[in-house]
């Protein structure tokens, strides 16, 4: 019974955290985070171009 129990935390535990992902992050916290290696390779072009 008490894997049963385990297994059913578990399961709860999956969705919460997959509802909080997806329902209650805002879109515009994930397109920042998604540019950021974007916007950290124009830093470094545009170091090298001052530097040359």
């Amino acid at each position: 019974m008490s894997s049963g129990l385990w297994t059913a935390f578990a399961m709860l535990a999956f969705v919460v955290i997959t509802l909080w992902v997806f329902l209650f992050k805002k879109k515009e916290d994930f397109d920042e985070q998604a540019h950021l290696p974007l916007d950290e390779e124009d830093k470094q072009e545009n170091r090298k171009e001052k530097s040359s």
